[in-house]
């Protein structure tokens, strides 16, 4: 072995090494707000065997969401190894996405693919949070719990390890404050850390200067329990969108009435964005460097137009995505994305 990659073995040894003894937060790492500039988006491809039948309809949604992003960032797409030729067949022919294939078996890419922290020096790292399957809600969900740490070392990430049970999903994050629920964050199907101990390690792991806590997300929710990326959004540091409902008798009412006290208790402003039957609207992602918006829509317009004008006055452009397929399988735009920072 030659003497300068000893030496690069020596330094990764030493830089692992530091990084167990050292939280993110203390080595000047943070997690950027999603409408800074992106050096891309990572998606997962959704894997035949989870499925089944849905799975068509599912992918040809997927591939419509991945081809609109790549027209203006570049997109990786994660696939399972035998689901590559699938992959490469509705996506190879876009040469501004990148297709890795490998153990990458969970398709939601805001929930397991690397939450991405940039250094002072713009270097980068996944926040190596575990993943148990949504609070063990699926058989072979074991199988999966992997897929996190695969990609960050498929993008030659290093990986700060957590004990901390945490979806992307989980976690709504601006202006160095992290946003979540108690409902999903501190389940017990998650974890029975104490919930300052759950706040210190998401500061820590996330850069982060201040947690908000929110009781509830939306219900009924018995995949997520409430993940906060269907409630509500960061449109600027100190402006919040959220969802809520004039139905007094809906359980979301009670739910968002009081998540909106909470937030302008905390001294957000907070718009609101009605909460249509059929589909999350809010579950939406937002492009590099915050111009664009890519919208889930159900295509009736009756739903979506008022959702749609609300949202359009944050964004230079609304890109509506039909998600039906998506949302049927239990999540939206923003659950199929995660944003790599530049």
């Amino acid at each position: 072995m030659k003497w300068h990659s000893i030496l690069l073995l020596a330094l990764a040894a030493l830089s692992i090494s530091l990084m167990a003894n050292e939280s993110p937060k203390s080595l000047g790492y943070t997690f950027p707000d999603e409408w800074e500039e992106h050096r891309g988006t990572m998606m997962i491809f959704p894997a035949k065997h989870q499925y089944g039948n849905e799975t068509r309809a599912l992918r040809r949604e997927f591939a419509n969401l991945a081809r609109a992003i790549a027209q203006n960032e570049p997109v990786y797409v994660f696939c399972y190894t035998p689901d590559e030729k699938a992959c490469r067949r509705l996506l190879g022919d876009n040469p501004n996405i990148t297709i890795k294939s490998g153990d990458f078996s969970i398709d939601w890419a805001r929930d397991n693919a690397p939450m991405v922290l940039q250094g002072p020096d713009g270097e980068l790292a996944s926040a190596g949070f575990r993943f148990n399957g949504w609070g063990m809600k699926y058989e072979g969900w074991q199988d999966d719990v992997d897929t996190r740490d695969n990609i960050a070392r498929a993008m030659g990430w290093p990986i700060f390890h957590s004990e901390l049970v945490l979806e992307g999903g989980a976690i709504e994050i601006g202006g160095g404050i992290g946003i979540v629920t108690e409902s999903c964050v501190l389940n017990p199907n998650r974890t029975d850390w104490p919930k300052e101990d759950v706040e210190e390690e998401l500061k820590e792991m996330l850069g982060l200067k201040k947690i908000i806590w929110i009781k509830s997300g939306l219900m009924p929710d018995p995949i997520t329990d409430g993940h906060v990326d269907g409630l509500l959004k960061f449109v600027a540091e100190d402006t919040v969108l959220l969802h809520t409902t004039d139905y007094r008798v809906d359980v979301n009412y009670r739910i968002t009435q009081d998540a909106k006290e909470t937030l302008e208790a905390h001294g957000l402003e907070v718009i609101e964005l009605p909460l249509a039957e059929d589909i999350v609207h809010m579950n939406y992602y937002i492009g590099s460097g915050g111009d664009i918006a890519y919208v889930p829509i159900t295509g009736d317009p009756r739903q979506d137009e008022p959702a749609l004008e609300i949202i359009g006055q944050f964004y230079e452009e609304v890109v509506p995505i039909v998600a039906n397929s998506i949302g049927n399988a239990g999540g939206g735009i923003h659950c199929f994305t995660m944003q790599i920072p530049r």
